[in-house]
């Protein structure tokens, strides 16, 4: 027996910081909301869809969505591989 695996939203910055939105799709004002706040901290980042449970010792997959924030060539493996750490710090 397989466990569902859990879906949520996050925000994902360039440096690996993250928050998450929760496990529904937000809105467009959601997202723009967030985009403005980023942006006007000169931050960038990008909304993603996160597949499995953020607590567990398995792995998760992020999706990139959208480009949210300030105008940025940020690279998102670097992103991933930051957040990815931050979530092993978090979680050990």
């Amino acid at each position: 027996m397989h466990a569902e695996t859990e879906t949520r939203w996050i925000l994902l910055g360039a440096d690996g910081r993250h928050i998450s939105l929760g496990r529904t799709e937000p809105s467009e004002a959601e997202i723009t909301a967030a985009s403005d706040a980023l942006a006007a901290q000169g931050l960038s980042g990008w909304l993603a869809r996160m597949q499995g449970d953020y607590y567990s010792r398995r792995k998760v997959t992020l999706e990139p969505l959208q480009s949210i924030g300030a105008e940025h060539e940020a690279d998102w493996q670097a992103a991933v591989a930051a957040f990815h750490a931050a979530r092993q710090r978090a979680t050990h």
